[in-house]
């Protein structure tokens, strides 16, 4: 997937930026997301011919980001997503990081292969509803348990990460009934960057540690509550 693979949408639902690499006339999406903390999110799609002649469409999503990014946070953040990619697979869409002129500015945006959601797995408020459905799809939940081991052995290792469940639709099942993490920006919580700055904790940080973890033992109980067999 590249950047010329955007296709025509609606005059209206042209993205609100102005991005150097994207044809004005090749840059039409859907909004679909501004709730983010590090970016607005667009969706668009592709069309191909398959060998038979016959239109297909492989659906992405475009995320803009709401600060400004250099070659330094790029490389972070390729490094990032390759990790979890290398590590987790299909559980994290194919992305393309592309550094560009946003506004007049050299940014980053990001295009990403497009997870139809289906279900907020990570929210406990849908315990009941979650147990059974990885009770009914076992992909799902196999998937599941190599995120939570994943996630344990990030925390235990060297240099010490807590992957990003603060975002609440982080980790998702999609309408093919598995688990997908859909977050780019910075998805790793560092602990030891709680006391850096003058000694003083960083309690917004600390935040969003303590709730990820929170949200790790919530998926690690509807896990292990899934394996028993209901009455």
């Amino acid at each position: 997937m590249t950047t010329d693979d955007i296709v025509e949408g609606k005059e209206e639902d042209r993205p609100a930026l102005d991005v150097a690499c994207l044809s004005p006339e090749c840059r039409r999406a859907a909004l679909v997301s501004t709730t983010g903390n590090h970016c607005r999110v667009w969706r668009s799609s592709r069309k191909n011919l398959d060998a038979d002649g016959q239109e297909t469409y492989t659906e992405f999503v475009i995320k803009y980001p709401l600060d400004c990014y250099h070659d330094n946070d790029v490389r972070i953040l390729a490094r990032q997503y390759r990790m979890l990619r290398d590590t987790l697979g299909e559980i994290i869409p194919e992305a393309l990081f592309v550094m560009s002129r946003i506004d007049g500015q050299a940014n980053l945006f990001v295009i990403a292969r497009a997870v139809n959601v289906w279900f907020n797995i990570a929210n406990p408020l849908n315990r009941e509803e979650a147990i059974g459905l990885l009770r009914e799809y076992p992909i799902a939940r196999d998937q599941l348990k190599r995120f939570l081991r994943q996630a344990r052995l990030w925390r235990q290792g060297p240099n010490p990460r807590v992957i990003d469940l603060y975002g609440l639709d982080n980790l998702v099942m999609d309408n093919q009934r598995q688990i997908r993490f859909v977050d780019s920006f910075y998805v790793f919580f560092f602990e030891d960057m709680l006391h850096l700055i003058g000694g003083e904790p960083d309690y917004d940080l600390a935040e969003k540690i303590e709730v990820s973890l929170q949200r790790l033992r919530y998926l690690d109980e509807i896990l292990q509550a899934s394996a028993d067999t209901p009455d």
